[in-house]
């Protein structure tokens, strides 16, 4: 890990260490980036065996690939490609349980109505059961959408089914792929060395086995030797990257703002404030962002994305208070390393709030 002065390293080693021990994790990397210091990047665990977890390791990023799919949005929009406000009858065919009015907007927003696959029991597991088949985005769209669960607009639910949509629409907006698009205009101009979209793309440096339980054992399993072809293919890809990578993400897009035009970022950043719906980590929600519940961040005000993926879960985090970025990956299916980010955001909390 790098060492800046005046040790927030070692405050920061520290609570990693401490965690991790008190964790039931099998590995972790993190990445802190506190203004007026240098950037930390710290590790604990394994990947497989005796190989160990380092910060050059790469993970499943999960649901912040919705990030990245709602800035490729915004990036069309903004090139005039596209509308938010644009129905998705305008780019998409009519679709059983789909009301062929909702915009692109209330997909990014969650507002749709749509159910969501992932809500359904054995959702992971129906997926591994075939794990090398190639499904076509709108193949699985079809598989697993059922009755909407409100009219469009007037309530909120989680949809990773509506994020799918999105990719589908990114890709006839401009013809050309969501990994294409991803790279093109998030992935190279940012410099993420080492991240990449599956199932399209391979990985440029290490990849961290991730560990489900594939039998119902209630023991996890690795998961490296299993093809991630249907897992990817079917949400339309699924971002890898490391807590690095993320990070610069994170500083570029929500600390130094200048990853958008300001009108983007205002709309992406508009957060409909939530109550009544069943996502006990989300307070408010904006376009491919959340605000999360201060209640798990000890009441701090912190915005950003989570993810969970077969094996893997992920945080990319803007304390906003403290103006500080904070990225996280692990490689269990339940985040069991996750807990270290209290003592993490406390060192943040308490040096860059001293």
């Amino acid at each position: 890990p790098t060492e800046p002065e005046g040790g927030l390293a070692e405050e920061l080693e520290a609570a990693l260490t401490d965690g991790f021990a008190g964790s039931e994790g099998k590995g972790v990397s993190m990445a802190v980036w506190v203004p007026g210091e240098e950037r930390w990047t710290g590790a604990r665990g394994v990947s497989h065996g005796a190989t160990p977890i380092s910060d050059r390791s790469i993970f499943a990023a999960g649901s912040i690939t919705k990030t990245f799919t709602a800035l490729t949005i915004l990036r069309l929009s903004e090139r005039g490609l596209l509308s938010l406000d644009d129905p998705i009858h305008a780019w998409l065919p009519t679709y059983p349980h789909v009301d062929g009015d909702i915009t692109i907007r209330q997909l990014l927003r969650h507002t749709s109505g749509l159910s969501d696959f992932a809500d359904q029991p054995g959702w992971a597991a129906e997926l591994y059961r075939d794990p090398g088949r190639a499904w076509g985005m709108e193949e699985y769209f079809l598989h697993t959408i059922t009755a909407p669960l409100f009219d469009r607009g007037d309530g909120w639910s989680y949809s990773t089914s509506g994020f799918v949509l999105l990719r589908m629409i990114i890709e006839e907006a401009r013809g050309t792929s969501v990994a294409e698009q991803y790279r093109d205009l998030i992935i190279d101009p940012l410099g993420m060395a080492d991240t990449y979209l599956c199932p399209s793309e391979s990985p440029a440096g290490p990849l961290a086995h991730g560990w489900l339980d594939l039998d119902g054992d209630l023991r996890y399993d690795d998961l490296a030797s299993v093809p991630d072809t249907a897992f990817c293919s079917a949400t339309g890809g699924q971002v890898y990257s490391t807590p690095t990578d993320l990070a610069r993400l994170g500083s570029a897009l929500m600390r130094d703002r200048t990853f958008l035009a300001d009108a983007s970022y205002e709309e992406m950043s508009e957060f409909l404030m939530l109550d009544g719906h069943d996502e006990p980590l989300v307070h408010a929600i904006g376009l491919g962002l959340v605000w999360f519940n201060p209640a798990f961040f000890s009441g701090h005000t912190v915005w950003g994305h989570s993810g969970n993926a077969p094996g893997y879960a992920a945080a990319m985090l803007y304390l906003v208070e403290y103006d500080a970025i904070v990225a996280i990956m692990d490689n269990t299916h339940f985040g069991d390393s996750m807990g270290v980010l209290d003592g993490i955001l406390r060192v943040v909390a308490n040096r860059a709030g001293g």
